[in-house]
């Protein structure tokens, strides 16, 4: 399954109509000053009010559940071929409507800048898409639409925002987990910020939707009811990748101690028949999704699978 499937989702409901045009002239320039906070996980620096509280396990600092910016980078993904994703064809495409989308430079980097309605009918949702061919970073903003000072605010972080390519990353810097990777032998592929890419290939298997893979998301500390709500919106949302699952029905059990909300289902793409794994673990402070798809080898693969999610110990 290819990487970013959250990102997708988070696509999939956003709606784009006219706002405030030009938020952004054709080129922003921007510097790294001592003003700036990196994001962990990222390359990514701003200014972030200081009345916003940093959620490590989404890489977001909020203000309240509805004011809030969120960081996701790639170093294995090229935005010319992300580029696409953002035209206004292409939101239409998932029965979006699209009125504006503004593109400019930031810095040297080309850049997509958009606004429109959340997934809340309240809440207005600003989304900036930015990197070259070695990496694509996006921010997303979510405000109250009648908060005025709230949207000021995002999109005063999303004008400081500056992308520093020297830096050295450490890919699992904001993990909140381990597991025996010994069980599937599967390469880590790449990180997109709070997301963990393994495949059976590496790298190479990034593309590839039928690749024999499995993703590990950290993820915030929630309710057991909100767990179980949480996995079915994700269950909902794999058609909208083109996956057909056999099965969404949720299973509340017990794995490793933690509680663990279980779909196994097994799926079909372009034709070809494979399964979906999905499992979030509630821990003590925070929580873990593992998203696990085969399309070969099928049945030895899911019991890897199952055997991988009994290893995890949420740190």
């Amino acid at each position: 399954m290819k990487l970013f499937i959250l990102l997708i989702f988070t696509l999939s409901t956003f709606c784009i109509h006219a706002q405030d045009r030009n938020e952004f002239p054709n080129q922003l320039q921007t510097s790294k000053t001592e003003k700036l906070v990196r994001i962990e996980g990222t390359s990514v620096y701003a200014s972030i009010p200081k009345d916003y509280q940093y959620i490590k396990e989404l890489g977001r600092y909020q203000k309240a559940d509805n004011l809030y910016i969120q960081f996701i980078q790639s170093n294995a993904s090229n935005f010319d071929l992300v580029k696409p994703k953002f035209t206004k064809e292409a939101i239409e495409a998932k029965g979006a409507k699209v009125d504006e989308i503004e593109n400019f430079k930031l810095n040297q980097f080309d850049a997509i800048y958009a606004a429109g309605p959340s997934k809340s009918p309240s809440q207005t949702k600003l989304m900036l898409v930015f990197g070259d061919q070695t990496f694509v970073a996006m921010i997303i903003g979510v405000y109250e639409t009648s908060n005025q000072q709230g949207k000021n605010d995002l999109l005063n972080i999303f004008r400081s925002i500056y992308y520093d390519k020297s830096l050295q990353l450490d890919p699992f810097e904001l993990a909140n987990f381990e597991f025996d990777h010994s069980i599937t032998n599967f390469k880590y592929a790449t990180t997109a910020t709070n997301i963990y890419l393994f495949t059976q290939d590496g790298k190479q298997d990034i593309q590839n939707p039928t690749a024999n893979t499995f993703q590990i998301i950290s993820f915030p500390k929630i309710t057991e009811e909100k767990a179980y709500s949480f996995s079915n919106d994700l269950a909902d949302k794999y058609e909208i990748k083109g996956f057909t699952l056999d099965n969404k029905d949720i299973i509340k059990t017990q794995i490793n101690n933690y509680p663990a909300y279980v779909l196994k289902s097994k799926s079909s793409y372009n034709g070809r028949s494979g399964i979906i794994y999905q499992v979030l673990l509630v821990g003590e402070n925070s929580s873990v999704i593992f998203i696990g798809s085969a399309y070969n080898n099928i049945e030895d693969i899911q019991s890897k699978f199952e055997k991988t999610v009994e290893s995890i110990k949420i740190k």
